[in-house]
């Protein structure tokens, strides 16, 4: 006969031992920290796996960048990436399409000033599927005559709407003026006289150079195991042969010697200005001070521009500001739009709040409420797998690593108020205003 007891202390066993278990799967309370890997070829996979969705987000970064595109070519890069998904050696891109579909995944690429980005997001069912696709779009290509000069009539068509965009106009003239002959002051996608002159030889050589292996970060993200991650990425990018190491070095941009004005008149009802001082590179010096003095100034409608340009002042429709993350030299900017006719008055109310920056330290209470206004942002931006993959592809290509979350939030929160001030200070003295003007 069993003792009464021994059922409720076998119970109580399983029970605990349930418990661990429960305690040890990943979840969305506990999630699993990146894992980084390297192939013999040179490519970096970066596998951060989420078993709280059904969702995988692949993301492959190449670091071919604007000062790849030789002169006379800019744009070369965003033809590239348009026709990487028009075709294969091996099937259409019809086929590719239709292959994706059949599993729920969508792929797209885009083109940035430090990279090259094909991603895809799919079911974790169809994960193998998207990843196959992704490797045969960057490895084999087919370039075929018809599609290239379909893509270069698409692109010219691109280039040109740019043109017609106000903030686009007036953000090309800023970087033009910043940057002069630097590969930051062309357009990402080219410019239309570049672009015509793009030749199928010349798309051909771009991807034959610059897209291998050693140039590349494969992130991916979501429900799908480590194990299984780095087996598909073996077995799809393992005979993929590097290429020869970047032989031109990155030019400095020339120094801006005084401030300018650089004004062009659009078929806009309103005046798109933006103001643009030169600043730190990801690794230069003052980086996270930058990152806290930009919310400080445009982070939210309390902050300091919109506050007082807007809500004060009434000087303005919009006001914002920005910081690009860049692999090398940057810049922040101040954009607003407004009327011709208060333009050197919001000039001077603009820089009347960027000098306030400099005559003193602000607040620990603003400069608190910066912080939790940046991280709390930061953190919304990275909820979604997509924008996840896409930051450790791009910490990667940066050489950053991917600690450079938590490296992120550590530095952010060690930003002083004498730090901010000695920063803005330094940030603040000659500036590019770029303006456009409603055609008359």
């Amino acid at each position: 006969m069993d003792h009464p007891a021994s059922g409720a202390v076998e119970v109580r066993t399983w029970a605990i031992a349930a418990l661990l278990l429960l305690a040890s799967l990943p979840s969305a309370a506990s999630p699993i920290a990146p894992k980084r890997h390297t192939l013999p070829n040179g490519l970096r996979v970066i596998v951060k796996s989420n078993w709280s969705t059904e969702v995988v987000a692949i993301e492959m970064l190449l670091d071919v960048s604007a000062q790849d595109e030789p002169a006379g070519q800019e744009g070369v890069r965003y033809l590239v990436q348009r026709l990487l998904l028009r075709g294969t050696t091996s099937e259409t891109g019809a086929a590719m399409g239709r292959r994706l579909a059949a599993v729920g995944g969508v792929v797209n690429t885009t083109v940035g000033l430090d990279y090259v980005e094909i991603y895809a997001l799919v079911p974790a069912d169809g994960f193998e599927v998207a990843l196959e696709l992704i490797a045969d779009a960057v490895r084999h290509p087919a370039f075929s005559p018809e599609e290239v000069e379909k893509q270069k009539s698409a692109a010219l068509e691109v280039a040109a709407a740019a043109r017609g965009k106000p903030f686009q106009e007036t953000y090309l003239a800023l970087r033009e003026r910043l940057y002069r002959d630097h590969p930051y002051g062309n357009l990402t996608f080219g410019a239309p006289e570049s672009l015509a002159d793009v030749s199928r030889a010349d798309i051909l050589s771009c991807h034959r150079t610059h897209y291998g292996p050693n140039r590349a970060a494969l992130a991916i993200c979501g429900g799908v195991g480590e194990v299984r991650a780095m087996r598909a990425a073996r077995h799809a990018f393992e005979d993929w042969h590097s290429v020869p190491p970047r032989r031109r070095a990155f030019p400095p941009p020339p120094k801006l010697r005084v401030s300018e004005v650089t004004a062009r008149e659009g078929y806009f009802t309103r005046a798109h200005a933006i103001m643009g001082f030169p600043a730190p590179a990801v690794d230069g010096p003052g980086y996270y001070v930058m990152q806290v003095i930009d919310t400080i100034l445009g982070g939210g409608a309390t902050a300091r521009l919109p506050r007082m340009l807007r809500e004060e002042l009434g000087l303005v429709y919009t006001v914002s500001s920005f910081y690009p993350t860049l692999a090398h030299d940057s810049h922040f900017g101040v954009y607003v739009v407004t009327g011709p006719a208060r333009l050197r008055d919001v000039k001077s109310a603009v820089l009347n709040v960027l000098h306030d920056l400099t005559r003193e330290p602000i607040s620990e209470e603003e400069l608190t409420r910066a912080k939790t206004y940046l991280l709390g942002s930061y953190d919304l931006s990275h909820q979604r797998m997509k924008e996840q993959a896409y930051s450790l592809a791009w910490y990667e290509i940066l050489g950053v690593g991917v600690e450079f979350e938590e490296t992120y939030r550590d530095e952010i929160r060690a930003v002083t108020a004498g730090e901010v001030l000695e920063t803005a200070r330094a940030l603040f003295g000659r500036f590019v205003l770029a303006v456009t003007l409603p055609r008359e």
